[in-house]
């Protein structure tokens, strides 16, 4: 007993040294044991031994998504702020059995990828009211034309010309668009592009990305900009209309549906299959089969804006009564449940407020005694007709295709949802960071006995009033962020390889409680230490001539003191309120909002009002903002959103990819985490999972994890049965003792499993082509190594 205790009292006061000086040798092992994988012995040409260990999987699948969680209503009788889109995304690769190297599978391989989510076959019915709610898509004034449904609606301000390719036959005129939903109806339990929920093939995208649509902007001039909706060199089924609920669990109408039968992180299933559509074994006889996490979840609008919320009773004071009478209405049916009634009174209590403080009038038409379309011939409302948003592609508002009420110009959606709630209701803990982030957003477990207020993690009781006003919102939990991801698993460890950003977010917010005292286990970061004006301000100021190595102009190789002064004017005070803003005060949180400055978009070179396009670093010409183009300005979909490089080190970032995806991406910008690739053509998202749930996920056991899928997901790529980090060589590699792939042997990565690691992420697309010696010489060791020992925290 005493020689452990003094084994973990040196390791306890050797990390702290580490984490204090940063400078002291760090360990060059994997934090993970090989002896469950399949030993490996050759010689070389002379006839010298090689051992190592053999890839665990045959073939490996990895199974993503796009979205950190979609956030979406699943009964759209009355508004719709987001439509239902889930993809299902994966990348296939052939081990590198016996010492070879691994191969990123294409149609070109003879495989296709087969997809199902397990247990969850369809939506519309007793789960989901979307496809057969009415809607006037072609305009006519009339609710009885073939297409007229909601699905439909939402999605036509997307169009094609010829393919998903992005063909625009020459000639090509506004006459000759084909809408998404109007001219090319989606089918019921279908995406967009009529993938079935009930299962399918995957399609692939290849070197220049998939699903490639057309969106028209702001400026009448500027039209047919092209989306591409799924990155190179992925399969993907696109935009699943997937919901929380799984087959076996729902019984009896929609109206019957509680917060019990939430299961928000759904198993997405991929079988790899030969192209004649037989499955394919590995050695042992088995289907190669991988799941992935597809999280979907609704926004807990209901409590405040139903029963007693805060909303509520608003809307009463200043004698709206719709919404009381609407719960009446429903509460008469037998079966409905108290949680599907308070659903339809807090959807009208929205519109009904909406209409007296913005002179909109989607309730001229309700009728409260209607079995169905309450609303009338005004139909569903959908926010983006009026407020633009870039994650359904709607850049151009008012929507062209919007029906049923006069659409206007109006604040981009996360701005007019984000700046005007939290100014109503900021929620602040005990730390002042705002509890409305997530109590608003999803916040159920996969556990269905959590999903009540017995559970002591919830963040708001049952009417919206925030529960953690004296505690740590970090401390609670429930959905897509918080208790989950690894940026807030308080059991994730070095190395973190971090700048000097990401070091003062660790130091002052990550090891700090809602008093500003350190604590031993980490609290980690909350929504607001990612989605910050610094952030912004980094990405706005980058330009960089190539990602990995930041070579070119970027704050984020800078110092602190840099960075301070560039972004709050050397005031440090300014900073910390940037950086960790919080909702007392000035209410930082909503001022990332409400004072908002849009990236450049282009530059203007034309003379006399014309349009002459350049790139926003173009050395002259008037800049034109994403405001100016887009209806959704630059959030969400777009380059202001946060990234990886913000807190890491090169090459711990995202691709640079020369606006490959413009305008959701600029030149000599980075990407967003969902479009990068590192070595080999592999995403980001196959080694580290997707936003929002990056692995490692935080694991509080089976029964009290938010997710357990996400952690099981993890478990199918362990080389130990144990180890739930980011996929590691050994997965589709043969290593070394060191969990090193052999290619690197004779080189001084072979003994450096953390250097090889940055080998990996220094690579970039064309990096697998060169042979061992000109890649060690184009990222030496010694490059590698110092970029470990000065982000090891």
């Amino acid at each position: 007993m005493k020689k452990n205790i003094l084994v973990s009292l040196a390791a306890s006061v050797a990390f702290m040294s580490m984490s204090a000086t940063n400078v002291m040798a760090y360990d060059k092992n994997p934090p993970f044991k090989l002896d469950k994988l399949k030993p490996y012995v050759t010689t070389d040409e002379e006839g010298k031994m090689i051992s190592g260990y053999e890839p665990k999987n045959d073939y490996n699948v990895f199974v993503n998504y796009e979205l950190g969680m979609h956030c979406v209503g699943f009964s759209m009788d009355y508004c719709c702020v987001i439509p239902p889109y889930n993809s299902i995304q994966a990348q296939a690769i052939r081990g590198g059995k016996e010492g070879k190297l691994p191969k990123l599978l294409s149609p070109d391989d003879g495989v296709k990828l087969y997809y199902f989510v397990r247990d969850n076959s369809y939506s519309e019915g007793n789960k989901m009211r979307y496809f057969n709610v009415p809607k006037d898509v072609d305009g006519d004034g009339h609710f009885d034309s073939p297409n007229d449904s909601v699905a439909n609606y939402v999605w036509s301000h997307l169009f094609i010309y010829k393919d998903l390719e992005g063909t625009k036959p020459k000639g090509a005129t506004d006459k000759d668009r084909l809408r998404v939903g109007r001219d090319l109806p989606i089918k019921i339990d279908c995406g967009p592009t009529n993938q079935p929920m009930s299962g399918g093939y995957l399609e692939y995208a290849g070197k220049h990305g998939g699903n490639i649509v057309f969106s028209d902007t702001l400026v009448p001039a500027v039209k047919d900009v092209k989306l591409v909706l799924t990155s190179s060199y992925l399969w993907d089924a696109l935009g699943l209309p997937l919901t929380a609920f799984n087959d076996s669990r729902r019984r009896g109408t929609i109206r019957t549906v509680d917060e019990t039968d939430f299961q928000p992180f759904q198993y997405s299933t991929v079988e790899l299959h030969n192209r004649d559509g037989r499955a394919v074994h590995d050695e042992m006889g088995k289907t190669v089969s991988y799941f992935g996490t597809n999280p979907v979840d609704i926004p807990n609008c209901y409590v405040c804006h139903s029963r007693n919320g805060k909303a509520a009773q608003m809307a009463r004071d200043e004698g709206l009564m719709l919404s009381d009478e609407e719960y009446n209405y429903w509460k008469s049916y037998p079966d409905e449940s108290e949680y599907m009634a308070r659903l339809a009174e807090g959807s009208i209590n929205i519109l009904s407020l909406h209409d007296a403080h913005h002179g909109t009038e989607f309730l001229k038409d309700f009728n409260k005694n209607a079995s169905s379309n309450r609303l009338g011939k005004v139909g569903l409302v959908n926010c983006t007709d009026c407020h633009g948003d870039n994650v359904s592609g709607n850049l151009q508002e008012p929507r062209a295709t919007a029906t049923g009420y006069k659409a206007v110009h109006a604040k981009p959606l996360s701005e007019a949802l984000h700046g005007f709630h939290l100014g109503m209701v900021p929620m602040p803990d005990g730390a002042g960071r705002s509890q409305a982030c997530q109590a608003c957003h999803p916040t159920h477990f996969q556990n269905p006995n959590m999903n009540d207020d017995s559970n002591p993690f919830r963040v708001t009781d049952r009417y919206g009033e925030g529960k953690f006003a004296k505690d740590d919102i970090r401390t609670s939990g429930g959905g897509c962020y918080v208790r989950r991801d690894a940026h807030s698993n308080p059991n994730a460890k070095p190395p973190f390889f971090l700048n000097s950003y990401g070091k003062w977010q660790l130091e002052n917010v990550s090891m700090k409680d809602e008093h500003g005292k350190p604590v031993k286990q980490m609290r980690g970061l909350y929504c607001t230490n990612c989605h910050t004006k610094i952030a912004q301000g980094m990405q706005n100021y980058d330009n960089i001539t190539h990602d990995s190595t930041q070579a070119g102009k970027s704050l984020r190789n800078k110092s602190l003191k840099e960075i301070i002064n560039a972004l709050a004017a050397g005031d440090s005070k300014r900073f910390a309120a940037l950086a960790d803003p919080k909702s007392t005060g000035d209410n930082e949180v909503m001022l990332f909002y409400l004072d908002h400055k849009s990236a450049t978009l282009v530059k203007n070179v034309g003379k006399k009002g014309t349009l002459d396009l350049k790139p926003w670093n173009h050395p002259k010409g008037g800049e034109v903002p994403y405001a100016a183009a887009s209806g959704g300005n630059d959030w969400w979909l777009s380059a202001a959103e946060p990234h990886c490089a913000d807190c890491h080190l090169a090459p711990f970032v995202e691709s640079e990819t020369g606006g490959k995806y413009f305008p959701i991406d600029l030149p000599n910008k980075y990407s967003l985490f969902r479009y990068s690739k590192a070595h080999g053509n592999i995403a980001c998202q196959s080694c580290h999972e997707s936003t929002h749930g990056l692995y490692s996920t935080r694991y509080d056991g089976k029964e009290r994890s938010v997710d357990v899928t996400t952690h099981q997901q993890a478990l199918q790529y362990s080389p130990d049965g144990k180890y739930t980090g980011p996929v590691t060589c050994a997965t589709c590699h043969t290593v070394n003792k060191k969990g090193v792939p052999l290619q690197l042997k004779d080189t001084k990565y072979a003994d450096d499993y953390w250097a090889a690691v940055t080998l990996a992420h220094f690579m970039r697309e064309g990096d697998q082509k060169l042979s061992v010696e000109e890649l060690v010489k184009k990222y030496p060791y010694n490059k590698s190594t110092k970029v470990v020992k000065d982000g090891w925290k």
